[in-house]
């Protein structure tokens, strides 16, 4: 199989799994390998979502003999979701059912003896929920609840061997952010501040994505990983409807300013013996410089009425205030005869959202991950499944940050099933 051809095929593989609605979050363990556990990747080097995860590993991912000069790596994810939603207007009410399937997939060739160069498309990170709910006073009746949210990331990365213990690697790309919004809304800023309305957006946008990183061999057992992960700043451009009671209804061209937060992470492997290996991962994520609100720029309204009360232009702020994250990781593997190999893994991750800006569109709360894996050789082929359960203890809003009642008093759950399956190939 040539390169070139493969890279094709790949290509049309991430065409066709790309997310698709989703009632849930989307797990930030991409692989079935690394999934299986635990999540830990940063100081690995045994598959292709290393690229994402630290580019140093790269360069022990691909072999020295000629004929496995490269390698590919390709997999699938089905999310499953178990939310629910309550408050004074809506007794306990679960989101829609909607499960959702993403992929991933890579391409690495060594290119000289000590540089290896990657490409990949990656989906790291994501947010959707699907409820029918009765709206506040302000808004009364049933309304749809609705949210999409989906960053991907496509990269270009090298990874080179520096000394016999030490490789670095680095990835420059674009990443690609989509977000879609529908429901009752109270708007947050003059002239229009408090009037309550239903909202129906969608943007998509570009931005730079860059990262770098690091593996060192303490001993022929040990390695240790280091990563940074550049934060993504989008401007996003799309359409937005406004409907309000005394106005009617106008479309605006809307842009959205909104960053995907960066991080730094810090990995350890060690070869327990022959057959088992431990891995540990620690990452913190700086949301609170990311998340804190979002900008959002309303311009060009169709409608007339709206274009005398609120003017050509008017800007929103919708507040998020997240806060900064830990995240850990602790996984376990042990081979078995004929190329198997059985895995767990155990991942917490600290919940960024304040119960006071908790809602059913941004529903990420999950804290606890727990995972099985099991992976084996079919003639030149390594294939691996891997299963992920995860959930959030509840949270009770409170009094919710956003004007209009809605939101307040309120208890969110939220539960999630994955299933990985991969395939990779050195050839």
């Amino acid at each position: 199989m040539r390169f070139s051809q493969c890279f094709l095929g790949m290509v049309l593989t991430v065409l066709v799994l790309q997310p698709v609605h989703a009632a849930g979050t989307i797990s930030n363990a991409l692989g079935a390998r690394q999934a299986g556990r635990g999540g830990t990747n940063i100081a690995m080097s045994d598959n292709g979502v290393v690229l994402l995860d630290n580019a140093a590993g790269m360069e022990r991912l691909v072999g020295r003999c000629d004929q496995h000069s490269s390698y590919v790596d390709f997999g699938f994810a089905a999310l499953f979701t178990d939310l629910s939603y309550r408050d004074a207007e809506n007794p306990t009410t679960a989101a829609a059912d909607n499960p959702s399937g993403l992929g991933h997939f890579m391409l690495a060739r060594r290119v000289h003896e000590d540089v290896v160069f990657g490409f990949g498309a990656f989906t790291p990170a994501g947010f959707g929920a699907d409820y029918d709910l009765r709206g506040p006073a302000t808004v009364p009746g049933q309304h749809t609840y609705k949210s999409f949210g989906a960053l991907m990331r496509i990269l270009p990365g090298l990874s080179a061997r520096l000394t016999d213990r030490l490789t670095v690697g680095g990835t420059l790309g674009v990443a690609v952010s989509h977000v879609e919004l529908e429901g009752p809304y109270h708007v947050n800023s003059a002239p229009l501040r408090g009037m309550p309305t239903v909202l129906d957006l969608q943007t998509t946008g570009a931005a730079l994505s860059w990262s770098c990183g690091l593996q060192y061999e303490l001993s022929p057992r040990t390695t240790l990983g280091a990563r940074y992960q550049s934060a993504n700043r989008f401007r996003s451009d799309g359409r937005a409807s406004l409907a309000i009671a005394p106005l009617g209804v106008s479309y605006y061209d809307v842009d959205v300013a909104m960053t995907w937060a960066s991080s730094v992470g810090l990995g350890l492997a060690h070869q327990l013996d022959d057959c088992q290996r431990i891995s540990v991962d620690l990452q913190w994520e700086f949301w609170s410089s990311a998340f804190d609100e979002v900008g959002l720029s309303f311009t060009n309204p169709d409608n007339p009425v709206f274009l005398a009360a609120a003017g050509p232009r008017f800007d929103e702020a919708f507040p998020l205030h997240w806060e900064d994250s830990v995240v850990v990781g602790l996984g376990y593997e042990r081979r078995l005869a004929a190329g198997r190999t059985v895995r767990c893994g155990y991942r917490y991750q600290d919940n960024p959202l304040p119960a006071a800006t908790t809602t059913t569109f941004l529903q990420t709360t999950l804290e606890h991950h727990f995972a099985v894996g099991y992976g084996w050789q079919h003639a030149d082929w390594q294939w691996d499944l891997a299963y992920q359960f995860a959930f959030a203890p509840k949270v009770h809003t409170g009094t919710s940050l956003y004007p209009g009642g809605d939101f307040s008093a309120a208890d969110v759950r939220t539960n999630t099933h994955m299933i990985f399956c991969g395939a990779m190939r050195r050839f």
